[in-house]
């Protein structure tokens, strides 16, 4: 027989859980539980190509190098120049004129530069001694032009042209006297004459 106070819907109880009466405090930096935490990164500074501060370091960079660069070739031009000075100290009184024309032959002769040397003769004398003779003489006694300069005279008034001896001591070690007549045409000196002697005989001169 059925209870007639039997109630179908009705549920025992449930007891509710005790919730602590404290409120849920969450560290910082700490995510809810059951939530996934999310990271905060400091903003990236980013230079593009462009950047103010990259052209002007760029700038002031090829500025030193280019001054670096300007200053060891000057340094480079100073020294070469002072070596060359040195090697030619016994021409350092020819500065201008007929000198000049002398230390450039002789120059030219120690380097076996015969052809330049030639051309700086004067056109009466290439009419009188051909280059093939001069270069057969010159290469006879080649000791004798390959020489040190050891002092040069003041030149001295001779004709219509100049007379310029210099004394020199040759690869034979054999001191030299080498008396230059030199001309002016068409503007500049020309070597019209040249004899060379071995010293300190005065006597015995050789015509080049």
């Amino acid at each position: 027989m059925d209870d007639p106070n039997f109630n179908p819907d009705a549920r025992p109880s449930e007891q509710a859980p005790e919730l602590d009466s404290e409120p849920l405090k969450l560290s910082a930096g700490e995510p809810p539980a059951g939530q996934a935490p999310v990271w905060e990164s400091a903003p990236l500074e980013v230079r593009t190509a462009d950047d103010p501060a990259d052209v002007e370091s760029r700038r002031r960079s090829f500025l030193h190098n280019l001054f670096l660069l300007l200053s060891l070739t000057l340094a480079a031009f100073i020294l070469t120049a002072w070596i060359l000075v040195r090697v030619d100290a016994p021409f350092g009184a020819f500065s201008t004129g007929p000198q000049e024309v002398v230390q450039a032959q002789l120059l030219a002769l120690d380097r076996g530069q015969l052809r330049p040397a030639y051309d700086m003769f004067s056109s009466r004398y290439r009419g009188q001694v051909s280059f093939e003779v001069w270069h057969e003489l010159i290469v006879t006694h080649w000791r004798m032009f390959h020489g040190e300069v050891l002092r040069s005279e003041e030149p001295a008034k001779s004709g219509p042209g100049v007379s310029l001896e210099i004394y020199l001591r040759g690869a034979d070690d054999k001191d030299y006297r080498a008396r230059f007549l030199l001309i002016r045409t068409d503007g500049r000196w020309w070597i019209d004459d040249v004899h060379w002697a071995v010293e300190p005989d005065r006597g015995e001169f050789s015509r080049t």
